[in-house]
């Protein structure tokens, strides 16, 4: 073959690795344009020139891909239920069951103000649960997999709202903005209940020793052509203050409130525990007090409050609007020092809130209860913990026809055994 036909197909091949770098990795390409240079089929300025044509074609197309952020966890669990004779006067029978749980989230940077997160899971179709039961399909078919959460996340520049400012917004089927960490903090909402709209949070420190937030949403609880969508918009503020080094205290407000409600979201609620046909318009005082005086036994303090200003009246000897909820609880040690354990009771009436958002495990995802729960946790390994959860529950009313649904099965006890892994 001629040199200049070697030198034109040598330039032809170059041209379609430096045109389809998708095709080849960037080394690859480098490791051809040294060796068509040292072989004299290209010159020092055609070198460079191809060099750098490379480098911006690869950076103009970069995949997003190579950029994602993954993580996710699983769980193993054992769970066990006792029963007791309810206000029917029937007894369940005493039931074990072992559930799994698998959780894979990605956070795709698109730029620095830019941020699209999703993640997938495991479960049944439980909007409170990502649990998946062994044994629940014939013959070992396969498991379902559903879309968790896919929302996109745009901040706000420093410039626009100052130093020490955060805002941004949450658009799509999003995490829960108005949760936190602070204590079990299920009483209004199950923590796997990610809702679908979208949401402003703006964060400030104006001390250094003081932080502020302020959260606004609205949700679409059921989009319908023939009828106003029902929904709920949120609003909630709070604020973190460390008093000293070792003692730290926070607080919120949050008023929730439901509106264009159909009677097959009353219906839901209904069968859950909820006795009202009227509106939720709920206010909630939540508050922590944590301290860490002590090396490795950390206290922590924590409180809920919510109250159904719209709850009607509740056709019952109690005469009452059954339209409050409360709990209190208490947490004492780290689980990556020896373990933390924990203890909380908790007051559920009737129409304190929608009760198909209340917390699953807590009294089954019912309102009308009343009762306690204790825990522990103890990292095993890195990445792997050890937790038990015991829950203790009963009927708050038994007077029938109203309350029917939330006293059926209602005095049980349920102890979960998990192990969970995060990666």
């Amino acid at each position: 073959m001629k040199p200049t036909h070697t030198k034109a197909l040598a330039l032809i091949v170059l041209g379609s690795f430096v045109t389809a770098p998708a095709l080849a990795e960037e080394p690859v390409i480098g490791e051809v344009l040294q060796i068509l240079k040292d072989r004299g089929l290209i010159d020092e300025a055609k070198h460079s020139e191809l060099v750098a044509k490379n480098s911006s074609y690869e950076e103009e197309h970069k995949s997003l891909l190579g950029r994602i952020e993954w993580s996710g966890d699983f769980r193993a669990r054992l769970e066990n239920f006792w029963h007791s004779e309810d206000g029917l006067g029937s007894q369940r029978a005493n039931r074990t069951r072992a559930r799994y749980r698998l959780r894979l989230g990605g956070k795709a940077r698109i730029n620095d103000f830019t941020k699209v997160v999703f993640r997938i899971a495991s479960g049944e179709g439980d909007h409170r649960s990502t649990n998946r039961t062994l044994g629940k399909g014939d013959d070992f078919d396969p498991d379902s997999i559903f879309i968790d959460r896919a929302y996109i996340e745009l901040k706000a520049p420093k410039g626009w709202i100052g130093e020490g400012n955060g805002l941004k917004l949450l658009a799509g089927k999003t995490k829960n903005p108005f949760r936190w960490k602070n204590g079990k903090d299920y009483m209004l909402f199950d923590s796997d209940v990610n809702p679908e709209g979208g949401a402003l949070l703006f964060e400030t420190q104006p001390l250094e020793r003081l932080r502020a937030y302020l959260t606004a949403g609205y949700y679409v609880i059921d989009e319908n052509s023939k009828s106003e969508d029902p929904h709920f918009t949120g609003i909630q503020g709070g604020v973190d203050l460390d008093l000293s080094e070792t003692l730290r205290l926070g607080g919120r407000a949050s008023w929730y409130s439901f509106a264009s409600l159909n009677p097959a979201f009353l219906e839901r609620a209904s069968n859950v525990g909820a006795a009202t046909d009227d509106d939720f318009r709920v206010l909630e005082l939540a508050g922590y007090l944590k301290v860490e005086s002590v090396p490795d036994w950390p206290v922590l303090l924590y409180g809920h409050y919510a109250r159904n200003v719209d709850a009607g009246r509740v056709s019952t000897s109690t005469g009452s609007d059954e339209d409050t909820g409360w709990g209190v609880g208490v947490e004492l040690g780290d689980k990556k020092k020896f373990a933390k354990l924990g203890f909380g009771y908790y007051r559920l009436e009737a129409n304190f809130f929608p009760a198909q958002f209340i917390d699953s495990d807590l009294f089954d995802g019912k309102t009308n209860r009343k009762g306690f729960t204790f825990y522990g946790s103890r990292q095993i390994l890195p990445g792997t913990d050890l937790n038990i959860t015991l829950f203790k529950g009963e009927e708050l009313h038994g007077a029938l026809p109203v309350y029917a649904s939330s006293v059926k099965d209602a005095d049980r006890i349920r102890l979960q055994t998990d192990i969970v892994v995060k990666f």
